[in-house]
């Protein structure tokens, strides 16, 4: 029996971005392990760093269509939460039409929705309050979304938690390597009754060295801080503000 044609499009965590340190991104990752596990006939990578719903829309969906897939695994959402001007109505219609484009009889779609980000548990209480809240507002846009079709939606947050901080990558916004296989897992089950297991998911490799955490955090993770810092957390200051002042208010009525 030959494997599926499979396409991943989406975000960082499709792209791999969390399997480890090493920089071989779309052959590594959640959706490659699935692939594998599939025994797939080919395999598309088309996810990228830092890609939001409206751009998967447009950068990503027609290449994915015009490869004619079997099975189509994406990810979305995490990008737009962590932006100034998240709209979880922008993230439903955006991820809504790419369905549309790419549902057709006999084509299998997984996708995943969104765990906390572990890297705010590390912030203010205010501060990961809000950020939880986004979370909930895409997964629920995502719910949305997806209604009424045959896509299928893999509860990340129930499957990450069970592996508490393991789960992880280094910068506590990406999933491990363990992370990583456990959605492959996962989405290797959910379409196991059409295309059976054909072998089982890689090992993780071994936790990386201080050295190598310490390179990956000045390569990738300051870098990061420094443009989130332009963007994300002046707005969710906002955010804890209004609400504080809101509060006061009610507490003087």
């Amino acid at each position: 029996m030959t494997g599926p044609r499979v396409v991943a499009l989406g975000d960082s965590i499709t792209l791999g971005v969390g399997d480890g340190v090493q920089r071989s991104w779309g052959q590594v990752g959640w959706a490659a392990h699935a692939a594998a596990g599939l025994g797939a006939s080919s395999f598309l990578n088309l996810a990228a760093n830092g890609v939001r719903a409206r751009e998967m829309l447009q950068r990503q969906v027609g290449v994915a269509v015009a490869a004619r897939p079997d099975a189509v695994l994406l990810t979305v959402g995490g990008n737009d939460v962590l932006r100034g001007d998240f709209s979880p109505a922008e993230v439903e219609a955006a991820l809504g039409s790419a369905v549309s484009q790419l549902a057709r009889p006999g084509r299998a779609i997984v996708t995943v929705s969104l765990d906390r980000i572990g890297l705010f548990d590390l912030a203010p209480r205010r501060v990961a309050e809000a950020m939880a809240r986004r979370i909930g507002e895409a997964n629920a846009a995502i719910a949305r979304a997806v209604a009424g079709t045959d896509v299928t939606v893999i509860d990340g947050a129930t499957l990450l938690s069970s592996l508490g901080r393991r789960a992880w990558h280094i910068d506590r916004i990406h999933p491990s390597p363990l992370g990583h296989r456990a959605l492959a897992d996962a989405a290797v089950d959910v379409l196991g009754e059409r295309w059976p297991r054909r072998c089982a998911i890689a090992a993780p490799p071994p936790p990386p060295s201080p050295v190598a955490v310490a390179a990956w955090l000045a390569v990738n993770g300051v870098p990061w801080a420094l443009k989130r810092s332009r963007d994300l957390i002046p707005q969710v200051t906002m955010v804890v503000a209004r609400e504080l002042r809101d509060e006061r208010r009610s507490a003087r009525a």
